[in-house]
């Protein structure tokens, strides 16, 4: 059900869209993705030294995590690293841990950023709306099935540990996967 929504948007469209840090509590909804997405860091982080997440939103999951290093980061500014997530993560170390908590459907090419993440990291926590088919959301420019990003994870040398939907049965916009993977 892999499907593109849009076409890349502009530099300037894309400054203009993330001109300012995303508020992950900002809707009912994310609020129960980000619990379920800490929940799952937190437990993936035990015993961990360093966390990476380049398009941390207010960075609300990675500042709930107990890492001494943290590389926090988004297209907004306002972190030490600023900009796309498919440059600033050559900017960071090899990590215990990294997000990518709602950023796959953003990216044109969400394959490459997945095996530059396999590059930098051990594990991976990963959220992305599931089956999203219609384009009224303006920053996304895929939908995409479980099935769709396992097969993503697997082609990006990814070894999928844990997969977790968050339905919210047509309440809210979207339905939700959160992965672990080793």
């Amino acid at each position: 059900m892999r499907k593109r929504l849009r076409e890349k948007h502009t530099d300037q469209e894309l400054a203009k869209i993330y001109s300012e840090p995303h508020q992950h509590r900002k809707w009912a909804d994310h609020k129960l993705r980000v619990a379920s997405t800490i929940a799952l860091a937190r437990w993936a982080s035990e015993g961990a030294t360093s966390a990476a997440d380049l398009s941390a939103g207010d960075a609300s999951i990675i500042n709930a995590l107990d890492v001494p290093d943290k590389f926090i980061g988004d297209f907004a500014p306002g972190y030490d690293y600023t900009g796309a997530i498919e440059q600033t993560i050559d900017e960071i170390p090899m990590v215990n841990l990294f997000i990518c908590s709602e950023t796959l459907e953003h990216l044109d090419d969400p394959d490459f950023v997945l095996r530059k993440i396999r590059q930098k990291s051990n594990l991976l926590v990963l959220s992305t709306p599931i089956d999203e088919s219609d384009d009224s959301n303006p920053e996304h420019y895929w939908g995409w099935g479980v099935d769709d990003i396992e097969e993503m994870l697997l082609k990006a040398k990814w070894n999928p540990r844990v997969m977790q939907t968050i339905s919210f049965r047509k309440l809210y916009h979207y339905d939700y996967q959160l992965w672990l993977c080793a």
